[in-house]
């Protein structure tokens, strides 16, 4: 079980490896994508709770850019974001604490409470993300498309170990 849910992450995080260079470039949006590359990277070497603590930083950079940016479709890029990271966050901790409890389904009722939380956090940054208009900036643009594909893929995934894990 374990090596199949490892299998599924490191198949899942490969799909997400970051389109978005930060090379060269400072501040809290670069911070923002160097802990999302972060999380990513050790989510792949099966370290869950490293993972969430990585990708819990990335949504505290998408708080910081919400606060400071005044243009209103990029407040809802960010808003989405930090949804979107608070939601892989709590899928990150179910999978730790799954995985410091044995292994063995049925899950806690805890770790099934938390990948549902994580899916209220991803349904939240979807709203946010579809209330861009679709004739915004082309950077605008390719970060909702990009948050957007990342909301259905983490959203899948966690449904696949709500089944995998006997949630009920």
């Amino acid at each position: 079980m374990k090596r199949q849910i490892g299998f599924m992450l490191l198949v899942f995080i490969g799909i997400f490896i970051s389109t978005i260079s930060a090379a060269q470039r400072t501040g809290p949006q670069a911070e923002m994508e160097r802990l999302e590359r972060q999380a990513e990277d050790l989510a792949s070497q099966n370290d869950s709770e490293g993972a969430s603590l990585a990708i819990g930083k990335a949504a505290m950079m998408a708080d910081i850019l919400l606060k400071k940016t005044k243009e209103p479709n990029m407040k809802m890029i960010y808003q989405a974001a930090s949804s979107l990271y608070r939601g892989q966050e709590l899928g990150l901790k179910a999978l730790a604490i799954y995985e410091q409890t044995g292994n063995i389904p049925p899950a806690p009722a805890g770790v099934c409470n938390l990948l549902l939380q994580g899916t209220k956090k991803l349904k939240t940054s979807r709203e946010w993300l579809h209330q861009i208009p679709l004739g915004s900036l082309k950077n605008i643009t390719k970060l909702r498309e990009d948050y957007l594909r990342k909301n259905e893929d983490w959203d899948s995934l966690f449904k696949e170990f709500y089944t995998e894990l006997e949630c009920k």
